[in-house]
C-alpha cells in the first residue's frame, strides 16, 4: 500500500469510527476511574496500611483509582461537612476509619457503601448484625477487646476500689461500654466513674477531676481525639501517678502502662479488601462485618517501675510485647 493510499484509508476510518473512542478529554477519563472517599481525624500510619492493602488488591492511587482524603482534625462540624462533600462528589465507596466517621457518613447517605476499619457498627445501630449488616455499612470492627480492658485493669490493681473511665459521652459506643462497666463494677463491688473528654481542651480538666476524686486506676477508651492526643494523656497519667490501661499498641510503646487491643495496622490493610469487593459489584448489606484476627497485649515495665507497680507474673507471661 502506497503512503498516499494509507493516509486516505485512515481518514475514512476516522469519518465512521465513534468520535468518543478516538479522543476523550482528560476529565472524562478521570471520571471513569473509581473514586473513593476516605474520612479520618488526622493523617497516620494506618493510612499507609490501607494504601498497601489497595495495592495488594490491584488498585494504585492515580493509576486506576482516585482517593478523596478528608481529615476532620477532631472538629465534628467539619466532619459533617466533609461527609456531605464526599457524597456530593459521588464517590463509589466511603472509607470511615472509626465510629464517629461511620456515623457521619451514614447520616448523609443510605446508598453509598461505607467501609469501616474499627467502628462499632452493630453496637451503635449502623448495621443489623455482623453476619448480615443489612444496610450500606460493612467492614471490620476493632472494639471487641474493650470489655477485657477493664478486666485487665482490675487484675493489675486487685486492691483498688475506685476507678475512672476517660470517655466522650457523645460517642454512642462509649456510652454503651460505660453501662457495661458499671454492671461489672457492681458485681466486683468497686466504683467506676465517667470522666468527660469531648475535645482536646477537656483532657487537662479531666485529669484534675481524676486527681480530686482519688482515682486509683484509669481506663482510656479509644476514639480519634484520644488517639491523636495520646501523648498528652500518657504524660498526665504519669504526672498524676495513675495506672492506666489503653487500647492500641502505640499507646504502650509511647509510655502508657498497658495496652490491649486488635492490630490496627492489620485492620486497616484488610479494609481495602472490602473496597475492592464493593467496586467489583458486591453489596454492603451482604458482606459480613469481620472481627479482628490479631490482638496484642503490650506491657511497659519501665512505666510500671516508675509507678512502683508490680505486674502479675501470669499477666506478663501472656504479653505479646514487654517494653523494658
Amino acid at each position: 500500500m502506497q503512503r498516499r493510499e494509507f493516509i486516505a484509508l485512515i481518514g475514512a476510518i476516522g469519518a465512521v469510527w465513534p468520535r468518543s473512542l478516538i479522543a476523550q478529554p482528560a476529565h472524562q477519563l478521570m471520571k471513569k476511574m473509581p473514586r473513593i472517599g476516605f474520612l479520618a481525624s488526622v493523617p497516620h500510619q494506618r493510612i499507609e496500611a490501607f494504601d498497601r492493602g489497595l495495592r495488594e488488591m490491584g488498585y494504585v492511587e492515580g493509576a486506576n483509582i482516585i482517593i478523596e482524603r478528608r481529615f476532620w482534625k477532631n472538629d465534628r462540624e467539619q466532619l459533617a461537612r466533609f461527609a456531605a462533600e464526599l457524597v456530593a462528589l459521588e464517590v463509589e465507596v466511603i472509607v470511615a476509619s472509626s465510629t464517629p466517621e461511620a456515623i457521619a457518613a451514614r447520616a448523609v447517605t443510605g446508598t453509598i457503601p461505607i467501609v469501616t476499619a474499627t467502628a462499632d457498627a452493630v453496637g451503635v445501630g449502623l448495621a443489623a448484625s455482623l453476619a448480615r449488616p443489612g444496610g450500606n455499612v460493612t467492614g471490620l470492627t476493632g472494639v471487641a477487646s474493650s470489655g477485657k480492658n477493664f478486666g485487665l485493669l482490675l487484675e493489675l490493681l486487685p486492691r483498688a476500689s475506685r476507678f475512672a473511665v476517660l470517655l466522650d459521652p457523645d460517642n454512642q459506643y462509649h456510652a454503651r461500654l460505660m453501662a457495661d462497666f458499671q454492671k461489672t463494677a457492681a458485681d466486683r463491688q468497686v466504683e467506676i466513674l465517667p470522666v468527660i473528654k469531648r475535645s482536646v481542651e477537656d483532657i487537662g480538666p479531666a485529669f484534675q477531676t481524676i486527681a480530686s476524686k482519688d482515682i486509683q486506676g484509669l481506663l482510656v477508651l479509644v476514639d480519634p481525639i484520644g488517639f491523636a492526643n495520646r501523648r498528652k494523656i500518657i504524660e498526665l497519667a504519669a504526672q498524676n501517678r495513675i495506672p492506666a490501661v489503653y487500647h492500641w499498641r502505640e499507646e504502650a510503646v509511647e509510655g502508657g502502662l498497658l495496652a490491649y487491643g486488635p492490630d490496627i495496622i492489620d485492620l486497616n490493610r484488610r479494609s481495602a479488601g472490602y473496597v475492592a469487593k464493593l467496586l467489583r459489584g458486591a453489596k454492603a448489606a451482604e458482606l459480613p462485618i469481620r472481627q479482628p484476627e490479631r490482638f496484642r497485649l503490650v506491657i511497659n515495665l519501665k512505666t510500671a517501675r516508675a509507678l512502683g507497680l508490680n505486674i502479675p507474673t501470669a499477666l506478663l507471661a501472656t504479653a505479646d510485647e514487654v517494653i523494658e
